[in-house]
């Protein structure tokens, strides 16, 4: 309902409180710029507020008129009020909307901020620019107790409370409401603030509702002039004692008259004055209500019982269309049909609503409505609405159920609103059911096994699959034991694939469902080979260690941290942004702007706050996380911060910096609250409080840790020994107080706090270590580190427990949840990265590659995958179809960085980071057969002639060679011509030329001669053999010959290198792993809606071209 359909005061009624309002308003020397007018429920706020926007409207003086319904979701959400409160401002005076347009195009991302920078920027400084006014602005927000819940509307209630305070003198605003607690303790007791009660028990009150009952008795026998009820009717001592019954309520006196307006006027009202005076408003109210209920006919109280249990527990409002569909009412008695029959109580149009919440009241509140008739339990109407939304969906839903590809703007796609309701509400029915649950567990239990898959892809196009994660918890808590297994895994499957489900719907089938692991009950149930790519290998059996990949940093992620309760992820990056995210779904939840970019972030204990420090220029500040705005600010540091951390009690932070020194803050104030605390001799890369707050713990790149008193700032204790040169050093302490872990290079060392003693060294990285903590019950230390990995130690025995692979670079951060269930990590490959430390996965190390697979190639009969890596000294064999290993050659240097197959699959080449090719048989000795000689850099790219007898190299060096395969002797000096390194190099079918790509150019040679060939005297022929699929740079995955997107990889897949055969993708990952990627023939032929394929997916600038360097061992490559 708009502000022109709202119902005014009647002419002549509530004229002392509008007079008041408007001589308050233009009163510019009162400092008390805001009214709060208070009432019960049924007081007549709503209408007076419209009257008062309509006489502030009418002088030219309303800036904005909000109204707020819990009923109606957009009109309800606390987060849009600033925003549509500067809309409303910049139409109502442009030099407002002028300042407001210039804070939008100088920073679009405003928009999205927290909301007391959303009122300082598009409310308090574009308003304070306009000044003078030449009259006051009047904003008028109502029913404020209807905007969201307590929770929801914390920050805004102190945005009104506190920040409204700063407007200027000529701005007034009135706010309308129930006296709510919270709104009561926010307004109360504030000076800028009039607190105005509707007292309903005044003369004047009854004399306006007595008006107000002439008015409308007098509209009524004009309307009915054919009942000949006379014009003064019912007549003055009537309307008197209807003013008496309607006990100082204006709601009272509107759902009277509107029941009275009916089929039989003069029955009506005899039906309301049979009734008894109350004594109060809400008995008042109570027995009108029953006097209405009970005049209706007894056929039609079932149906209306249906009808309105629906409404009553509804979530959200429906539109009576949805409600028939959902109950499946017969058209011959339509819900609208039934609802009309109580028009004086609901209103039926746009949605089905009461008219008033009062009304909703009285029907949950048994001892209210007295009979039992007439009294809706609500569990039994949740129960009844939960079937019938499992019944709605198991009509509707089934894959592809909008006949899309994943070329299709999911955008455009909409589903009816009986069915979106379902997909949203079906589980908080479900969860709301508190006895007889048998019934709906059987339904329940057949919508699972049939439709979960379905419903992840309904929810994908209603954008909302990350809200699937939080739905699908809470039905874990209430479900029943045969039914944990599957939507456990149901959980799972939306976390790790979250990010794949919400790019598109159909991903739910052709990329999140193959890479689910073989062994759950989820892929059992639904996989299909014949119609779903099937993935082997990776050793993917049960759910891994990784939950979750959220992404959005545009830089470096250099420190995480999550909140005690663990619902919010911190994280800080190189982007300049803070980032505030929900720990469950992974939805980013907010993004505080920086001007500088962060280098290390802490979180209090409290979660209320974080505390921030920066390169270069040495600064510390404090942010309010629920508000985003920074609340102290420490200025002291000569340089980079690196490392910051709150006390246990969240008064002081320390921070310790690149100037060599440690300075301890008061955390809201910003004051140093001790002497700079010096000593170091270097950079000074790690500060810790113990957990009782006494001491900090320092690290520095002077190769010592150092204890000291937070009391005095004098040293306690210095630890020498760390022999990793400039290598960063992190320090933590353990829960207890009584340890120290410390990294420096690549070993973790455990120190004893009293003695300072060495009581263990723990080896394994490869790379340098760059953050180490303790787990929360002091069992385990957990260090990220340069070489992509995070590995969990046993604290008493020193043993690995397990590593934890798939970051693309650098661990820069690591910090664990307080219940010690996760480990969130961020890095420099710009994302956070979920992991569950005690997942059950058993990674078969042994059985992988040592990060990264560089080079992936097919054997040419496609029944084999060979993988190299940068790292190690093996060269693996895969059974392409089973995903095991065959076989390993041992090779004596590390550094194997590019691979290719000879067409008869007996021999492969490999090149190092050395600049030297190998060739090996792998059929029977695994021997090398011959080194070959002559890059000066890494060898990128290798590759076999059509008839084997020839090989091609592309290097680091910036040239191709061209080699015999057999006597490993160079044909031609190098051939060069390239400005960078050589990716990709790929002989023609015929054998006669070779194509080269580097980032800059594509450069062919002669095979024969070496001669550089024109771009016209390349044919542009396909490599040996059929390349059915390619996959772009995006990871999408296209049928080259339709160009037709058939799948993706996901992204918690961190793919390296891919290869092609036929209808197969061979995939290598970061973490050393090895998937091949099985399409099934009917994707490829079929074309009914059950197919996915659909044109390329392909960004402006795609060239549909693999963009790293891969090989295939027959030329069924991605080039």
């Amino acid at each position: 309902m708009g502000p022109s359909r709202r119902t005014e005061c009647l002419q002549n009624t509530r004229n002392d409180i509008l007079k008041f309002v408007v001589e308050w308003a233009n009163n510019v020397r009162s400092e008390q710029k805001m009214l709060w007018i208070h009432g019960l429920a049924g007081s007549g706020k709503s209408t007076l507020t419209t009257s008062i926007a309509n006489i502030f409207r009418d002088s030219g003086q309303l800036g904005a008129f909000l109204f707020f319904d819990r009923d109606v979701v957009e009109r309800s959400d606390p987060t849009t009020v600033v925003r549509t409160l500067a809309h409303q401002l910049s139409m109502s005076d442009p030099r407002i909307g002028a300042a407001i347009r210039i804070v939008i195009e100088g920073n679009p991302n405003i928009l999205m901020s927290p909301l007391p920078r959303q009122f300082q920027k598009f409310i308090l400084e574009p308003i304070s620019q306009s000044q003078p006014l030449t009259s006051t602005i009047v904003i008028v927000i109502d029913s404020f107790d209807e905007c969201g819940t307590t929770e929801e509307r914390e920050t805004l209630l102190t945005v009104l409370a506190q920040d409204f305070g700063d407007l200027p003198i000529t701005v007034r605003t009135v706010i309308t409401s129930r006296p709510e607690s919270d709104i009561c303790n926010a307004f109360e007791s504030r000076r800028h603030i009039f607190v105005y009660e509707l007292d309903i028990t005044l003369p004047s009150n009854s004399d306006d509702i007595l008006l107000y009952f002439r008015h409308r008795m007098s509209l009524l026998c004009h309307k009915n002039k054919n009942l000949r009820l006379g014009a003064d009717w019912p007549g003055e001592e009537v309307l008197l004692k209807l003013v008496q019954q309607a006990s100082g309520l204006f709601v009272w006196a509107s759902t009277a008259s509107r029941f009275i307006d009916g089929y039989t006027p003069r029955k009506r009202l005899d039906t309301i004055l049979r009734g008894e005076v109350a004594s109060g408003a809400e008995n008042a109210l109570d027995a009108l209500y029953t006097s209405a209920l009970e005049s209706s006919d007894d056929d039609f109280v079932q149906d209306f019982r249906d009808i309105l249990g629906t409404v009553l527990v509804a979530r959200q409002p429906l539109s009576s269309t949805a409600i028939d569909a959902l109950l499946r009412r017969p058209e011959d008695t339509p819900s609208s049909h039934i609802i009309s029959l109580l028009a004086c109580l609901l209103q039926h149009s746009p949605t089905v609503r009461v008219l008033h919440p009062s009304f909703a009241d009285f029907l949950t509140t048994k001892n209210r409505c007295k009979r039992e008739m007439w009294f809706f339990d609500q569990p039994t109407y949740h129960r009844n609405l939960a079937i019938q939304c499992l019944h709605r969906m198991d009509t509707v839903l089934q894959q592809n159920m909008c006949n899309m590809t994943l070329s299709v703007d999911l955008r455009t796609e909409r589903l009816s609103e009986d069915i979106s309701y379902s997909c949203l509400f079906w589980i908080d029915h479900i969860c709301a059911i508190e006895k007889d649950v048998t019934p709906i567990v059987d339904h329940l239990r057949d919508f699972l096994f049939r439709h979960l898959l379905h419903w992840f892809e309904a929810m994908s196009i209603l954008r909302r699959s990350r809200d699937s994660i939080s739905h699908l918890d809470h039905l874990l808590s209430w479900i029943s034991v045969g039914l944990v297994e599957l939507v456990r895994d149901g959980t799972r499957f939306a976390r790790v694939f979250a990010s794949s489900i919400e790019t598109h719907p159909l991903l739910v089938y052709m990329s999140a469902l193959p890479f689910t692991p073989t062994n759950t009950m989820l892929y059992r149930t639904f996989h299909d080979p014949e119609w779903y790519p099937s993935v082997r290998g990776g050793f993917q059996y049960t759910w891994s260690s990784l939950q979750m990949v959220l992404t959005g940093h545009e830089g470096s992620v250099c420190s995480v941290a999550i909140s005690c309760d663990g619902k919010r992820i911190i994280s800080g990056s190189w982007d300049k942004t803070i980032r505030v995210w929900d720990a469950i779904t992974g939805g980013e939840v907010r993004v505080i702007q920086q001007k500088k970019s962060v280098w290390c972030i802490a979180l209090s204990r409290d979660g209320r706050h974080i505390a921030a420090g920066y390169y270069h220029d040495g600064t510390v500040q404090v942010w309010d996380v629920l508000l985003g705005t920074c609340v102290s600010a420490m200025r002291g540091h000569d340089a980079t911060v690196r490392s910051v951390n709150f006390s246990p009690d969240g008064r002081r932070i320390v921070s310790g910096s690149h100037d060599k020194s440690i300075r301890l803050w008061d955390t809201m104030t910003g004051a140093e609250v001790l002497p700079t605390i010096c000593g170091h001799l270097n950079n000074v890369t790690s500060v810790a409080f113990s957990p009782d707050g006494k001491i900090i713990v320092s690290g520095s790149m002077d190769q010592t840790i150092r204890v000291w008193d937070t009391r005095t700032g004098a040293p306690v204790l210095v630890i020498h020994g760390h022999s990793g040169g400039d290598i960063m050093v992190s320090v933590a302490f353990s829960p207890k107080g009584s340890i120290i872990v410390s990294s420096s290079g690549c070993n973790i060392e455990v120190w004893d706090l009293k003695t300072g003693a060495l009581l263990s060294t723990l080896k394994g990285h490869r790379l340098a270590v760059k953050s180490v903590i303790f787990s929360p019950d002091g069992r385990r230390i957990i260090p990220g580190s340069y070489d992509c990995t995070i590995r969990v130690w046993d604290v008493t025995t020193g043993f690995q427990i397990s590593e934890l692979r798939d970051h693309e670079d650098t661990i820069d951060s690591v910090c664990c949840s307080s219940d010690g269930r996760q480990i969130i990590s961020g890095s420099h490959d710009n994302t956070i990265r979920i992991w569950d430390i005690q997942s059950n996965e058993v990674l078969p190390t042994e059985r992988l590659h040592t990060p990264a697979v560089e080079s992936i190639a097919f054997t040419p009969d496609g029944r084999r995958v060979v993988s190299v890596a940068s790292t190690d000294t093996t060269v693996r064999i895969w059974d392409a179809n089973a995903g095991s290993e065959v076989a390993q050659l041992q090779v004596h240097e590390e550094g194997m960085t590019s691979l290719a197959c000879s067409p008869d699959g007996r021999r492969i080449a490999t090149g190092s980071s050395s600049g030297a090719v190998q060739i090996w048989d792998i059929t029977n000795t695994g021997s090398a057969l011959s080194t070959l000689q002559g890059h000066d850099d890494a060898v990128c790219s290798v590759a076999f002639s059509p008839d084997g007898r020839q090989i091609a190299t592309g290097s680091f060096d910036e040239t191709v060679i061209i080699w015999d395969a057999i006597s490993g002797t160079a044909l031609f000096q190098p051939l060069e011509g390239h400005r960078d390194f050589v990716r990709s190099v790929t002989f023609s079918s015929d054998g006669s030329y070779i194509i080269s790509k580097s980032d800059n150019h594509i450069i062919g040679y002669d095979a024969v001669t070496g001669r550089r060939l024109d771009t016209s005297e390349k044919h542009g022929d396909s490599p040996p053999g059929s390349i059915d699929i390619i996959i772009n740079p995006h990871d999408w995955i296209i049928d080259r010959f339709t160009n037709r997107t058939i799948s993706q990889i996901p992204p918690v897949v961190t793919r390296s290198c891919t290869a092609v055969h036929k209808t197969s993708v061979a995939v290598g990952t970061i973490g050393g792993r090895v998937f091949v990627i099985h399409f099934p023939l009917t994707l490829f032929t079929s074309q009914d809606t059950h197919t996915i394929a659909g044109e390329g997916r392909f960004t402006e600038g795609d060239s549909g071209e693999e963009d790293s360097s891969s090989d295939s061992c027959d030329g069924d490559g991605v080039y």
